[in-house]
């Protein structure tokens, strides 16, 4: 069966008679004909039409034959600057339906790429679809003009595929160039007429040889070499769509590669005239990827890439995409609610805007809606004029060059016009109150009112931030009718009324002093209604300046007494107690009290000696803080040594002198010390014992220790003849002095009293006979720890008071319960009896941190700490409180205030302030640290040894040092030194024994001991601890005990 394909490609020009006469054709059987078009610009309507009467005589001559799938395809393309099928082979099965879309189509002149056409064609005629082995391959080429690119490439193509090329030249056509492009012989397949009225003359010709092509088997395609194949692009991908730009990308042409030929227009149906945007993009060679810019949004566009060699164009290839719609605005929104506006804002999108458009419900015309018109540079917009308690459904729309985009719609109700909420009167004094209330959402502003029982009427306007104010200049013991009202703009919301009365009496009635001591006074006072704290100062009168300095501490509601502790020995003191209020101070009331004289130390005596040593003993000291004991040899035989001196705790009621001389009489001395003041000295005189006793005193055997306590130890020895007394000596390993006590000779135990919990202790006991003492027996045993309070927890938090719980401690007698904020330094606290298993701590501030902390009591002794964070609650909108930061040091003014106070209100008007007291700075050192920059600096530059003129060191800085390695020992406390040089000088005379370093366990019991109120002047002063490492701890432990020294500042 013979088959045929025809391409036909024509240019026609001139007039053709609708009437000619065609050719038929009975011999053609199997061939696809393709006709390829292409019109030169200027040519007109009556051209287009003779050149369609031109294909379709051509096309007549195949009426007789068998058309469609098993007989001849008829196919067009159209062809100027880009070649594109508009009547593809398999589209009509007979060939009255090819006529009739041939009339149906527009020819529009513009250059011609002639070359690129026939590439096309080839292209056409070798698809899938339409490919047929026994068919013969025909192209009809009708141009009437010169090709602006190189043909011969594409002419070779179809040859080598075995397409027969008729060329058909009309008017400014190139002979030439035909020839180059029709098969062989050129004769016999170029037809050329000088103007498209003539095209009916060679129609019959063209139909004669058309006729004998397609009756003939087809010609054979032309086998290269697989290294001459050229491909074009391939595999091409669209990317990165955007709502005005493509990305295209392909596989790179074969061959020499010059460049590339980019074509876009858009997509559109068979039929319809050519687009009118078209774009062409050129690229060199080496590059296979395109932006294709400036498109239209939501548009399908065909994207057809071609490889340049030199002048001449490959292959094309195509691939469609399209464009996404312009992008919208997002998260679009409504950001702030008023009585009558909405305020909408959203996040703007990306590319070229000309502005936005809002749309938002008439509400006095429903289905009507109301335009507003933006800038493109806003990104937020008050709606206003709207109507109260309405919900409004929003649209906008981002509008680009290339139009609108997608609506965004968002919903927003505006506000009711509402009364302020829990209005709540507290903290009444005699002449004011607070009045504390819920924030209303958009309110602009409060008007509070207040009337007295006497009808005076006073009013304040405040801010939209106010949540609480303090009313100021009341009557004491009156009551007071107190409204508020919500403001927004100019208009006035709801009236909600409350009434307080204030305070009639704001004094204190009894202040009274007792249980006075060389160091201490006991303040107590009676109670005062509606009181939330009070205020105790005291300091020395002016005929006692100079010896102490003044301080005053705040107290909570429940405290009605109060120690004072580490004051002056002999010095009269002034006391003042004043009532707190909330945040106001009512009037004080006065005492003066004076602290006892020193006294001297009794009762001192040697209880016994050796050849080395003597045993020494005395009786306790009222308010001693320690004791200072020397030593020295008499006499001609003392040679080269000196005065030995060692000071001991206050505890500390014996001591043992060891290393002595034989047979040397020795002075031995002791004195009370009471803080910076020694008392009158107590001297006695004694020999030890000559070496080398014929009869010594036996050594204790099998010592034990039985039975172990949280203050006690209980010893067991083996009795001895011969001797007078047991002596029993025990020393702690922190560095506090060694205590002992004479038991009677038939004693074969003895239980250790008053020691100090979960401490070791070197415990000696010897035999003491004929006024001598034997070699001791030596052991280290260490107490029980205090149990310690567990589960302890936050049950409840409101905006002004926790309640906490915990459980029971075995054997306890109190409980002591401490609070306040975690970022402040002072503190409150409340004794709890034994039965108590929780406690609401009231008159706090909301939305505060405070750290709580709760000890269990064991008589006199205290247990282990155990501490909790826990933060009040916030009332509702409550307007955020700036922190006050911890003041510098200035004498001028710090920072103060009652622990459980609440944070005051700015007061629309001026009001006086009073400066408070002069803060205590607390530093704590746990090495030699001469540097210390407080030393130095509070002394003001100068360098003079007497601190009594500068009152900077007695006003602002307490100093500790400790020393630890297995164990702490302190070396002074807080109290102890009164000036600068006395501490420099302490510190200066240290001297560091090594040990391994148990930094964290060390800590710990340091901090308890000498953060303890009573080895420090204040609570109130901020601490620091400066921590001197030289090697690595050897004990990991403690960290959470840490965090809890943080915490408490």
């Amino acid at each position: 069966m013979l088959c045929v394909l025809i391409l036909v490609l024509a240019v026609a020009t001139g007039p053709f008679q609708a009437g000619a006469v065609h050719e038929a054709c009975r011999t053609a059987e199997v061939a696809n004909v393709l006709f390829l078009v292409g019109q030169t610009e200027g040519a007109g309507k009556e051209s287009s039409r003779l050149l369609q009467d031109f294909i379709g005589s051509v096309a007549r001559s195949f009426e007789n034959t068998e058309t469609g799938r098993g007989g001849i395809r008829l196919g067009l393309a159209l062809y100027g600057e880009t070649p594109r099928m508009r009547v593809e082979l398999t589209d009509y099965a007979t060939i009255k339906g090819m006529l009739d879309a041939v009339q149906d189509l527009s020819f529009k002149g513009s250059s011609l790429q002639t070359g690129s056409a026939l590439a096309f064609a080839a292209q056409a005629l070798s698809h899938q679809d339409t490919l047929r082995e026994e068919a013969a391959k025909v192209v009809i080429l009708i141009t009437d003009g010169k090709s602006s690119d190189y043909v011969e490439e594409g002419a070779r193509i179809l040859q080598d595929r075995g397409v027969t090329v008729f060329a058909v030249g009309i008017k400014d056509a190139d002979k030439n160039e035909l020839g180059r492009i029709a098969s062989d012989p050129a004769a016999e397949h170029v037809l050329y007429v000088e103007d498209f009225h003539l095209l009916p003359n060679v129609a019959p010709k063209l139909s004669r040889r058309l006729c004998f092509t397609a009756s003939e088997p087809p010609r054979p395609v032309k086998q290269r070499v697989q290294a001459e194949q050229i491909l074009g692009p391939r595999d091409l991908h669209v990317s990165e769509h955007s709502h005005s730009s493509l990305r295209l990308s392909w596989v790179a042409a074969t061959g020499r590669v010059t460049g590339y030929r980019v074509h876009v227009h858009p997509s559109l149906p068979p039929g319809q005239p050519e687009p009118e945007h078209q774009q062409q993009v050129e690229v060199d060679g080496e590059t296979t990827t395109v932006l294709v810019t400036d498109l239209k949004p939501s548009t399908k566009y065909v994207l057809t890439v071609r490889a340049s060699y030199g002048g001449a164009l490959g292959e094309p290839a195509a691939i469609k995409g399209k464009t996404t719609p312009v992008p919208p605005v997002t998260n679009f929104r409504v950001i702030e609610e008023g009585l009558f506006s909405l305020k909408v804002a959203w996040t703007p999108p990306l590319g070229k805007l000309e502005g936005y458009k809002i749309y938002i419900p008439r509400a006095n015309k429903p289905g009507m809606t109301l335009e507003q018109i933006l800038r493109g540079d806003v990104s937020s917009h008050l709606l206003e004029n709207l109507q109260e308690d309405r919900e409004y459904s929003i649209s906008i729309y981002a509008v680009y060059p290339e139009g609108p985009s997608q609506p965004v719609a968002a919903l927003g109700r505006t506000l009711k016009l509402l009364p302020v909420e829990n209005l709540l009167l507290q903290n009444e004094t005699t002449d004011t109150l607070q009045a504390r209330w819920s924030p209303v959402r958009g309110a602009t502003g409060y008007r509070l009112t207040w009337t007295s029982a006497e009808g005076s009427i006073q009013d304040v306007t405040l801010g939209s931030s106010y949540s609480y104010y303090m009313i100021q200049g009341l009557e004491p013991g009156t009551e007071h009718t107190v409204t508020i009202n919500p403001v927004f703009g100019d208009i006035e919301g709801p009236v909600v009324t409350g009434r307080a009365t204030t305070v009639a009496s704001s004094t204190v009635q009894m202040l009274k002093v007792s249980e006075i001591s060389i160091n201490s006074l006991l303040v107590s006072w009676d109670s005062v209604a509606g009181a939330t704290g009070y205020r105790v100062a005291w300091g020395p009168t002016p005929e006692f300046f100079g010896k102490d300095r003044p301080r005053h501490l705040a107290l909570s509601k429940s405290v009605t007494s109060h120690q004072l502790r580490s004051l002056a020995p002999d010095t009269e003191y002034m006391i003042s107690l004043s009532v707190l209020f909330g945040s106001g101070e009512g009037p004080g009331i006065t005492t003066s009290a004076r602290t006892a004289p020193l006294g001297s130390v009794s009762n001192f005596k040697v209880m016994s000696h050796t050849s080395t040593s003597l045993s020494l003993a005395w009786s306790a000291t009222a308010a001693a803080t320690k004791f200072k004991l020397t030593w020295s040899p008499m006499g001609a035989g003392k040679g080269k040594q000196v005065a030995r001196t060692r000071y001991l705790g206050s505890r500390v009621l014996a001591h043992r002198i060891e290393h002595l001389v034989p047979n040397t009489l020795y002075r031995v001395s002791v004195r009370a010390v009471f803080s910076r003041t020694e008392g009158p000295e107590v001297v006695l005189t004694h020999h030890t014992a000559p070496s080398g006793d014929s009869n010594p005193i036996l050594t204790i055997q099998d010592l034990r220790v039985t039975d172990i306590g949280v203050n006690t130890l209980k010893l067991a020895w083996k009795k001895l003849p011969g001797i007078s007394h047991y002596k029993i000596s025990w020393e702690p390993s922190n560095g506090d002095s060694e205590s002992s006590q004479l038991v009677p000779v038939d004693a074969a135990s003895f239980a250790i009293p008053k020691l100090k919990d979960n401490t070791s202790y070197t415990i000696s006991v010897s035999a003491v006979g004929k006024g001598r003492e034997g070699k001791p027996a030596v052991l280290t045993a260490r107490t029980l720890d205090f149990p310690e309070v567990t589960e302890f927890t936050v049950q409840e938090a409101t905006d002004s008071s926790v309640l906490l719980s915990w459980d029971a401690v075995p054997g306890a007698s109190l409980y002591l319960l401490t609070w306040g904020l975690s970022s402040a330094p002072s503190l409150s606290q409340e004794l709890l009896p034994a039965v108590s298993r929780s406690f609401r701590v009231t008159g706090l501030s909301s939305k505060e941190m405070y750290l709580f902390s709760i000890k269990p009591m064991f008589g006199d002794s205290e247990g282990p700490e155990t501490t909790l964070l826990g933060q009040t609650a916030g009332t509702a909108g409550e307007s955020p409180t700036v922190p006050v930061a911890p003041a510098p040091l200035d004498t001028g003014k710090s920072p103060s205030g009652s622990p459980g106070s609440v944070g005051t209100t700015p007061l629309p008007v001026p009001t006086s302030t009073k400066l408070p007291e002069p803060p205590v700075w607390t530093s704590t050192v746990s090495a030699p640290l001469t540097t210390l920059p407080g030393l130095r600096e509070c002394a003001d530059g100068d360098d003079d040894d007497d601190d009594a003129d500068n009152p900077a060191w007695a006003a602002f800085w307490q100093v500790a040092v400790a020393q630890y390695n297995e164990e702490p020992r302190a070396v002074f406390h807080f109290n102890q030194h009164r000036d600068r040089n006395g501490a420099l000088g302490a510190i200066k005379g240290l001297s560091y024994t090594g040990g391994n370093t148990k930094t964290a366990w060390n800590i710990l019991e340091f901090c308890d001991f000498s953060m303890n109120s009573s080895h420090q002047e204040s609570f109130e002063a901020p601490k620091s601890l400066i921590q001197v490492v030289l090697d690595r701890s050897t004990k990991k432990q403690g960290q959470s005990k840490y965090r809890n020294f943080h915490g408490i500042g």
